[in-house]
């Protein structure tokens, strides 16, 4: 925390001078307790703009192909970001319970559900990939609220394009082998929604549907901020929103 804060303080200024960063709804994020920050991935200054907007301490889960970088455990640890395995199966799991455990001591969680395929998919028409669902269930099973948000940049720039072959060493992706696109961003804005209360899917056994509708609608909502539509429901609160039962 003390490496993470001091980075903050010390960094931050120059580098939100340099992305011509604002916030909306930054007084969403509860001051206390445990919650999950879910947000949209283009770029590797994602957690960067997030750790400036929001002053609450972020424990930000990595992509576990980012540990195979040597060097990069100790930097992470150094920082509180945690191993977050994208390939699911029993190392997921173990990912999962990593996260209950911050969450269990009130810390919140900085999530990018997306993965690595809005990274291999840069250019795709669709600014959002599909959501790994993985962080519905680590929500619901520790029953703390999902805060949504956008990070949502006027200027994209590619810093570098990696290679294929460098690439597909540390990721198994179909489309490793074509490389990867590295972006960084000018003018962004970052949005962040209202917390969203699971407690309406609390008695519910947790099936794969319930999961699945739960990461699907939080998306919806994600888009929904990223472009800039019904902010009376889900940034101010002006419109009353139950996730549960309305429609997104």
């Amino acid at each position: 925390m003390i490496t993470y804060e001091g980075l903050r303080l010390f960094l931050g200024p120059l580098y939100s001078m340099h992305l011509r960063m604002r916030c909306e709804g930054a007084d969403n994020v509860p001051e206390s307790g445990g919650g999950l920050l879910v947000a949209n991935h283009r770029s590797y200054a994602d957690p960067l703009v997030l750790g400036y907007c929001i002053e609450r301490f972020i424990n930000f889960a990595a992509g576990s192909h980012l540990y195979l970088v040597p060097g990069s455990r100790s930097i992470f640890k150094m920082i509180g970001f945690f191993e977050m395995n994208i390939y699911g199966g029993e190392q997921g799991d173990q990912s999962l319970g990593e996260g209950a455990r911050l969450l269990s001591n009130g810390g919140l969680i900085g999530l990018f559900p997306e993965g690595i395929e809005s990274f291999m998919h840069v250019y795709s028409a669709s600014r959002i990939a599909q959501f790994k669902t993985g962080f519905a269930k680590l929500a619901l099973e520790n029953r703390v609220p999902i805060i949504p948000a956008a990070i949502i940049a006027s200027e994209e720039k590619e810093i570098i394009k990696l290679p294929g072959r460098l690439v597909s060493s540390f990721v198994k992706h179909p489309d490793a082998r074509k490389g990867i696109d590295l972006i960084t961003y000018r003018h962004v804005l970052c949005r962040i929604g209202r917390p969203i209360d699971l407690s309406a899917y609390y008695g519910e056994e947790e099936t794969k549907s319930v999961i699945d509708q739960i990461a699907a609608k939080v998306r919806r909502i994600v888009i929904k901020l990223y472009d800039g539509e019904d902010l009376d429901r889900f940034v101010t609160g002006e419109t009353p929103f139950d996730f549960a039962l309305d429609r997104v």
